[in-house]
C-alpha cells in the first residue's frame, strides 16, 4: 500500500521538513531582534479559533484534528490547482513562521516559562510539522502536473508530462496512510503530553 510511483516524495518530505525548521529558527531570530510588544503575542493568540482554546480533553483532540488535519490540508489542496508553483506552500511558510515569532515573543516575556513552553511544545511541533510537509511533498507533483500539462501547451518542444491521476493516487495515499495518523498522534501530543512535560519543567 505504501507503493509510490513518485520514489523521490520522502526525500522531499524531509527537504520541506529542513526548510520548515529553517523559516522557525529565522523568525525567531528575527523577532528577537526587532523585540515586538506583547500585543504582538496577543494579537497572534486571537487567531486561534474558540473552539480549539475552550475545548478540553478528547474534544480537544478533536479539534486540532478538524482544524489542523482537514481544514488546513484542504486549504493547501485548493491552492496546489492554482496554476502557480509553490503557492499552495503559503499555510506551511505561516505556520513555520508563526512558530518561530511565538516562541521568541514567548521567552522575551518570561524566560523561564518561554523556555519551558517551547520544550514541551517541541514533540507535538515537529509530528505536525512533518504531517505537513508530507503533505506538501505530495501537492508539489499535483501542482507541477497542472502546470506541466498548461506550459506544455504553449511550448514547441514539450516536457514530459507528470500523470495528474498519478499524483492524486500518491497524494491520497501519502495523506491517509502517513500523514492523517501523524495529524492525530500530534492532536493527542499536543492535548496531554505538552502539558505534562510544561507542568514538570515549572
Amino acid at each position: 500500500m505504501l507503493n509510490f510511483e513518485d520514489t523521490n516524495w520522502f526525500k522531499r518530505s524531509l527537504k520541506f521538513f529542513i526548510l520548515s525548521l529553517a523559516i522557525t529558527i529565522i523568525s525567531f531570530v528575527l523577532t528577537l531582534i526587532v523585540n515586538p510588544s506583547i500585543d504582538t503575542f496577543k494579537n497572534i493568540a486571537r487567531k486561534v479559533p474558540d473552539s480549539v482554546t475552550q475545548a478540553q480533553g478528547l474534544e480537544k483532540v478533536w479539534e486540532y484534528i478538524v482544524h489542523n488535519a482537514a481544514m488546513v490540508p484542504f486549504q493547501m489542496l485548493l491552492l496546489a490547482f492554482i496554476p502557480i508553483p509553490f503557492f499552495y506552500c503559503l499555510n506551511y511558510i505561516t505556520t513555520s513562521a508563526l512558530l518561530g515569532v511565538i516562541c521568541s515573543i514567548a521567552i522575551q516575556i518570561d524566560l523561564h516559562k518561554g523556555i519551558s513552553m517551547i520544550i514541551s511544545t517541541i514533540p507535538h511541533h515537529f509530528l505536525e510539522l512533518f504531517a505537513m510537509c508530507i503533505v506538501v511533498s505530495s501537492l508539489f507533483k499535483l501542482n507541477q502536473s497542472i502546470v506541466r500539462k498548461i506550459t506544455n501547451f504553449f511550448r514547441q518542444d514539450k516536457k514530459q508530462n507528470y500523470s495528474f491521476k498519478t499524483a492524486c493516487m500518491n497524494l491520497m495515499k501519502s495523506y491517509l496512510l502517513i500523514a492523517l495518523p501523524l495529524y492525530i498522534l500530534a492532536a493527542f501530543t499536543e492535548t496531554y503530553v505538552s502539558n505534562f512535560i510544561y507542568e514538570i519543567l515549572q
